[in-house]
């Protein structure tokens, strides 16, 4: 299977994970938001969620983005956290079984790619 393929496959496949499923979910901004949220946890940059609506405005408006993220809250997938210098400021982090889940996807993902 050439990458091109396993991506597709990857794309449209069922996965028993429940995190990737719930941000493969929303389309596009899902996906962004999901690695997002993951890539500022690995460079242990705080993540406001004024910055990640915005990092998807392209594909989702703000409404959307907001409601997408308070279902990520409420199902487990995403934790928040206050500021300690700005209470009104919420950081965004992914949770345990989000990056457990994406640790596992990644690991398989990688074992999956060939040179050309």
């Amino acid at each position: 299977m050439n990458f091109a393929d396993y991506l597709i496959k990857d794309f449209k496949g069922d996965t028993k994970k429940k995190s990737i499923k719930f941000f493969r979910s929303s389309g596009a901004y899902g996906y962004i938001a999901w690695l997002t949220i993951i890539s500022f946890y690995l460079k242990k940059t705080p993540l406001t969620t004024e910055h990640l609506v915005n990092s998807v405005e392209l594909y989702a408006s703000r409404r959307t983005a907001l409601d997408f993220l308070n279902r990520g809250f409420d199902s487990g997938f995403i934790d928040k956290k206050n500021s300690s210098k700005d209470k009104r400021k919420i950081f965004l982090e992914p949770s345990k079984i989000t990056l457990v889940e994406f640790n596992e996807w990644a690991m398989e993902f990688i074992s999956n790619i060939r040179p050309l």
